[in-house]
């Protein structure tokens, strides 16, 4: 069951469904409406499911039979068989997290760029995140989970359809581990943000402050497709640490000393070696 559901930065909606009540996109925090005053605001449809399998197959269904477009968000209060990159799985209690995905056409960036889409949602967890529980601890781990210090708070699927030399559509699928307070997959580290807080926090204010801050970087890659790479790297798990990795070759010790133009992971190791991995091709070892 879906109802859908467009909505802007400057109006006051009612909001359908499982998230309900009143959306105030005025938020409370002086420093957020700050923010808001310097973006330009980008059209969004909340298509809102109460059971689905994954919003990115969702997503990825409508664009196929063309009824999906830019600022489309698919978002469920259960994802069933919702996926991490490669064969992971990503668990989400029934109405406790958010599980959503979000439409994008980013026709002005050639494939090879696409890293940057990764960085753009990234920051944009990490700003929001951080204005709950802080950002000492809070740090991004290559190349796009939300780690609070060595443990998972959310994770992102980004599946590009290229046509051509250029990105037609970019589904960005968003798990953000909210009040949920025990996890019973085998998934080694997961944590909440209630978990460390103490609190549950309202999923409908993340949800829409997440989607702001999408709009606000993504107008930013638009004007310098770099424009955001500083500030991925220095909010990089153990970037410019020394860690233990490992690689098919086996283990050594390295520290991170940067992210190339395709979003490869630059190491220096501990005999003064420069390697470069791609996503899957190397692991953190835990301390």
């Amino acid at each position: 069951m879906r109802n859908s559901l467009p909505f802007s930065r400057t109006k006051k909606v009612k909001s359908a469904g499982y998230l309900g009540g009143k959306i105030n996109m005025y938020f409370k925090r002086l420093s957020f409406l700050l923010f808001l005053q310097e973006m330009e605001a980008m059209q969004f449809v909340l298509n809102k499911y109460g059971e689905l399998s994954s919003t990115n197959e969702e997503a990825l269904r409508r664009i196929a039979e063309g009824r999906a477009g830019e600022g489309m968000v698919f978002i469920t209060h259960h994802q069933l068989h919702g996926k991490g990159a490669g064969k992971n799985h990503w668990e989400s209690e029934p109405g406790k997290n958010l599980t959503f995905s979000l439409v994008l056409e980013p026709r002005f960036m050639e494939p090879s760029a696409q890293f940057v889409i990764t960085e753009m949602v990234s920051l944009a967890l990490f700003d929001v995140v951080k204005q709950s529980l802080g950002e000492e601890h809070l740090s991004i781990k290559w190349p796009n989970d939300l780690y609070y210090k060595d443990k998972k708070l959310a994770g992102i699927l980004i599946q590009n359809r290229v046509v051509g030399n250029q990105i037609d559509f970019s589904v960005i699928g968003v798990g953000l581990n909210v009040n949920q307070k025990v996890f019973y997959s085998d998934a080694p580290n997961p944590v909440s943000m209630a978990n460390i807080s103490g609190k549950e926090e309202n999923l409908t204010g993340l949800l829409h402050e997440l989607l702001e801050h999408f709009s606000h970087y993504y107008e930013k890659i638009k004007k310098d497709i770099r424009a955001l790479e500083a500030a991925y790297l220095s909010h990089l798990y153990h970037f410019d640490e020394w860690h233990v990795y490992k690689e098919a070759a086996g283990e050594f010790t390295a520290k991170i000393t940067g992210i190339d133009a395709y979003g490869r992971l630059l190491l220096t190791d501990d005999k003064g070696n420069r390697r470069k991995y791609g996503f899957k091709e190397v692991t953190f070892l835990p301390f």
